[in-house]
C-alpha cells in the first residue's frame, strides 16, 4: 500500500511541476502577444496610395457589344 502511495504522490508531484510549467509557458506568451499589439498600435500608419484613381485603369474593361 505504501509503495501505492508513493506512486500517486511522485505522480502528483510530477502533474502539478508540468502545471506550472505550463502556465509559465503561456505567461511568456501572452506578454509576448502584448508587447506585439503595443508595438503595432504605436506603428505610424501609412496612407494607400493605390486606391487613388488612373486612366490606365478603364484598359482593364472590356466593354461588352450587342
Amino acid at each position: 500500500m505504501s509503495d501505492q502511495i508513493a506512486k500517486l504522490t511522485a505522480a502528483l508531484v510530477e502533474s502539478k511541476r508540468k502545471r506550472v510549467a505550463e502556465q509559465q509557458s503561456m505567461s511568456e506568451t501572452v506578454q509576448q502577444i502584448k508587447e506585439q499589439v503595443v508595438n503595432l498600435a504605436h506603428r505610424p500608419t501609412t496612407s494607400a496610395s493605390d486606391d487613388t484613381y488612373d486612366e490606365s485603369d478603364e484598359d482593364d474593361y472590356v466593354d461588352l457589344t450587342p
